[in-house]
């Protein structure tokens, strides 16, 4: 044995082992050992062969003391038949000397022999637990020194040493390959969890899918109900299409059967009518199990790759399809969102949420044309926009389960600006509101839901309807009453005068029948009146100038307004005003009408009147100076106002009823008249009044529209307006 020193191989040994849980490089490691070997043990060159992983290729790794470098030689296991690739076969240690029985050399073995000048050599292989991995060649041909039995078992433990270091490093590259996998695995779904569009998550499993196997080609299949066929609705590295020049019609059976991942070898044909065989891997998917889809990915060779994880397909798998099946879900729910957010922005009703502590938490579009305080972000308490100790009562009820529904209708008043007054100017809103709870379960509290109907506008309707019907029924009694009293009235006034130039000499009589006649022109009046206000639906309609018709009215109304001491002032828009579509005698009447009031409130007030005519929005009263010009549908607003003694809500609401007045000698008439003629006009008559404060007396009138917007003069009823 020609180690002098049997510490020096221990030590060597020692050394070997420490550098197997080194993070050396495979190369770095094996170039150690054989400079190990070489110095420590006395080898003249020594060569390290391993097989490559998962393969039968056995590679020249590195060599040491040898010109001829061996890295990069490969060897088929299966094919080449040589000392090197026997030894990995067998695992059986071979020598190479001049005068042993060299029979089972090959013709390449000699070619290697005689290029390499190996006539004292020895391979050991290299033995892990998984088996044979390499093999060591250890040559002492330029010493010509003997490789005894004790040298190869020194060989074999130093190659046993190379085997832990291998399997170390093999084992160290799967883990790492293994976490970059995972690493990877966790962006791709990352990825497919932030797709926004199917077709782009399907693109995305495809090709994702494609990179993780390692294939050439993929395509994604989807079942989309119960007996449909299987469509490609995604591929990568081949056109949709392709997938069907594959014979797979029985894989796909197989697969989607047993719910199994698949490798099978099938026959591809080529566009150009070719075939060859290729790898299919078929691995199946269920979308939110309702629709079957399966991945296919396709392989150049017919087995399968060996760095092929078919477990991290698997995985990936399950992630593509909580993808798809999450994506599903967004989007059913982002169209039930939507959809229920276009309920609740198209609903007139105002509807609110509220917390257990009664604070707003969402409120819809409607809740701010009804309360002006509210603006979009508004999250205050729901008694500083209704209050009321009903509301308050039907809250706590509806909260404590106490009843599910609760419904009631209150009166809000609004002062300053803390409400949208209606139409007319009111500080008052008239609302229908319903209570009901979110949840089922009387121990779950997840707060209240406010739904508030503005019934303000309804209630006017319904008063004006109302009024209507008064007006109606009043009108059919006037025109019978005002025919049958008129011809008595005409004889009585003949035979008065008749029985007055009797009465010449006797004065005192006289006196009184001219009182009695007197009496009677009133009479006559009131059935004048009546008579007007039961033909109001009659009108003879044209295109009347409103200005040209308020120049020609406004000179009489100032002399009479001189005579009353009473200051008036004439206010037209210089915006150009369109015409409307009338009767100028109905409309000059409601002139006359409404300026003789206006004056007779003066004289009781400051003594001021303006008359004001201008182009404002179809609703709102006409009062507020914000009101937005709209001029696709124009309307022209005639305000008459005065600084008279003003008028309370209960006064307002008696002021069109018929006969009412609260004038010594009036008839009770002019209004009701106006405010037929005026919706008969297809227009409005609104007023504004508070005590001490005067009244606004505003007439909307649509402008500038054609004549079908109102109704033909024969569909009218002499005694009813619509």
């Amino acid at each position: 044995m020609l180690y002098k020193n049997t510490k020096q191989v221990l030590t060597a040994l020692n050394q070997i082992s420490c550098l197997t849980m080194t993070g050396m490089s495979r190369e770095e490691f094996a170039r150690t050992i054989l400079e190990t070997v070489t110095g420590a043990l006395y080898y003249d060159r020594v060569a390290l062969y391993l097989l490559r992983e998962g393969s039968g290729i056995l590679e020249g790794v590195i060599n040491v003391g040898c010109q001829v470098s061996v890295k990069g030689l490969k060897y088929d296991i299966k094919k080449d038949h040589c000392v090197e690739t026997r030894v990995v076969r067998t695992g059986e240690i071979i020598r190479i000397r001049e005068g042993l029985d060299q029979s089972f050399f090959t013709p390449l073995d000699r070619r290697r022999n005689a290029a390499l000048k190996r006539t004292n050599c020895v391979l050991v292989p290299v033995i892990t637990e998984r088996g044979i991995v390499g093999t060591m060649l250890a040559d002492r041909s330029f010493r010509q020194e003997e490789i005894s039995d004790d040298d190869i078992e020194i060989l074999e433990i130093f190659c046993n040493q190379i085997g832990v270091g291998v399997e170390n490093r093999r084992l160290n590259a799967h883990n790492q390959r293994q976490i970059d996998e995972l690493i990877e695995l966790q962006l791709i779904s990352r990825q497919m969890s932030e797709a926004a569009d199917m077709g782009e998550l399907q693109q995305l499993i495809v090709s994702r899918g494609a990179e993780l196997g390692g294939a050439q080609a993929g395509w994604l299949l989807l079942n989309r109900g119960p007996g449909d066929k299987l469509l490609p609705v995604s591929a990568f590295g081949a056109l949709p299409e392709e997938c069907w020049n594959l014979d797979i019609k029985s894989q796909l059976r197989e697969s989607l059967g047993s719910n199994k991942t698949l490798f099978r070898s099938s026959m591809r044909i080529s566009t150009g009518g070719g075939s060859r065989q290729v790898g299919i891997l078929s691995l199946p998917l269920l979308v939110g199990k309702r629709e079957q889809s399966i991945l296919l990915l396709l392989y150049r060779d017919v087995d399968a790759p060996a760095e092929l994880n078919v477990d991290l397909l698997k995985v990936f798998a399950s992630h593509a399809d909580k993808a798809m099946e999450s994506l599903i879900f967004n989007r059913t729910l982002i169209e039930d969102r939507d959809f229920r957010e276009s309920i609740l922005r198209s609903s007139p009703n105002a509807i609110i949420t509220l917390d257990s502590a009664l604070r707003i938490t969402s409120h819809n579009r409607s809740c701010e044309r009804v309360f002006a305080s509210l603006v979009p972000d508004w999250q205050g308490s729901i008694f500083d926009l209704l209050d009321s100790p009903s509301f308050r009562r039907a809250l706590a009820q509806v909260g404590d389960r106490q009843q599910s529904l609760a419904q009631l209708e209150m009166c809000q008043s609004f002062t300053g600006s803390s409400g949208d007054c209606s139409a007319a100017g009111s500080s008052e809103k008239n609302f229908f509101v319903s209570v009901t709870a979110f949840g089922e379960s009387p121990n779950v509290d997840r707060g209240l839901l406010v739904l508030i109907q503005d019934q303000t506008e309804k209630r006017k309707t319904d008063q004006d309807l109302e009024r209507m019907r008064r007006l109606a029924s009043i009108g059919q009694l006037a025109a019978g009453i005002a025919h049958e009293i008129r011809n008595p009235l005409t004889g009585m006034n003949i035979s008065l005068d008749i029985i007055s130039n009797e009465l010449t000499d006797r004065p005192h009589a006289s006196k009184l029948v001219a009182g009695v006649v007197e009496e009677l022109d009133r009479l006559e009046n009131i059935v004048s009146s009546m008579l007007e206000f039961s033909r109001a639906g009659i009108l003879d309609r044209t295109w009347v100038n409103v200005v040209d018709l308020l120049n020609g009215w406004f000179p009489i109304f100032q002399e009479q307004a001189r005579r009353l001491d009473v200051a008036v002032t004439l206010q037209i828009s210089d915006d150009v005003l369109p015409a409307v579509y009338g009767d100028r005698e109905k409309l000059k009447q409601v002139l006359f009408n409404l300026g003789l009031n206006a004056l007779d409130a003066a004289q009781e007030g400051g003594g001021n009147v303006t008359v004001a005519l201008d182009l404002r929005a179809p609703r709102g009263g006409g009062f507020a100076d914000d009101f937005e010009v709209q001029p696709e549908r124009p309307w022209l607003w005639l305000r008459i106002i005065d600084d008279g003694p003003g008028m309370s809500r209960h006064l307002i609401e008696k002021i069109y009823d018929p006969f009412f007045t609260t004038k010594n000698r009036g008839t009770g008439l002019g209004l009701s008249i106006v405010h037929s003629i005026i919706k008969e006009h297809g227009g409005r008559l609104e007023v504004e009044s508070d005590p001490g404060r005067g009244s606004t007396f505003a007439v909307g009138l649509p402008a500038g529209e054609a004549q079908p917007r109102y109704q033909r003069v024969e569909d009218v009823q002499s005694n009813t307006y619509n």
